[in-house]
């Protein structure tokens, strides 16, 4: 199985603050097409949504999405703090997150803020770290990412979701220091062949609670056909 990220076309930048939804959009689907995908010409990017700019024949193909330019398990396995972090979640102690997810999310809260990123014109869609004018942060729609005072004021009533939300945000924190150990800013790297005095410089518990949360809103499992 593969483990990725996909957009929903319908979000804000990251990649760069200065550039507008409509000319990240603009961005993303030349680099689709140029990688062998597929957008329909009749697309346009208005009001943070995809609209038609023209009546679109039933069973028409909108988007076709080459999987290489999907965030996928090969991309973090590549990554030297993917790789680490992965290693570092399968062999902590039990989570509610999947190992796969977490090491998703570090390569994501590094990879993200690469304006050099390969995936740079998708990063650029995805809603803001912060958030902005435009598109609030993604961690706002998650209740573990609420001030304790609203959480209180507007769980009332709702215990069951208050604790899910108040243990969410405990993961998030206890994931994050499962794999840096303690928060560090870096660690020793354990790759193969290579000297471990050589670190890993960690991404922020920021930038980690925004990319779980994007990883949660939009993590995919895709079954392949195994290649020869």
């Amino acid at each position: 199985p593969v483990r990725g990220v996909v957009s929903d076309w319908h979000v804000s930048a990251t990649g760069s603050p200065r550039m507008s939804r409509a000319d990240a959009y603009a961005d993303a689907r030349s680099w689709v097409q140029s990688n062998g995908g597929r957008v329909c010409p009749h697309l346009a990017y208005s009001n943070s949504s995809l609209v038609a700019t023209e009546d679109i024949a039933a069973e028409s193909l909108l988007l076709s999405i080459p999987l290489g330019c999907c965030v996928t398990q090969r991309d973090v396995l590549a990554s030297t703090v993917g790789r680490q972090a992965l290693r570092s979640a399968e062999s902590a102690p039990a989570s509610s997150t999947a190992a796969a997810d977490v090491g998703l999310a570090f390569f994501l809260a590094a990879d993200a803020f690469d304006e050099t990123s390969f995936f740079a014109p998708y990063y650029s869609l995805l809603p803001l770290l912060g958030g902005s004018g435009e598109e609030d942060d993604p961690r706002a729609l998650l209740p573990r990412s609420w001030p304790a005072a609203e959480l209180a004021s507007l769980l009332t009533g709702s215990a069951a979701t208050l604790v899910a939300a108040e243990a969410a945000r405990r993961s998030v924190v206890a994931d994050y220091d499962a794999v840096t150990g303690g928060r560090r800013r870096c660690s020793p790297r354990e790759d193969e062949g290579r000297e471990a005095v050589q670190s890993v410089c960690w991404p922020s518990l920021a930038r980690y609670s925004w990319a779980s949360a994007i990883v949660t809103s939009r993590a995919f499992s895709l079954a392949t056909a195994p290649t020869c």
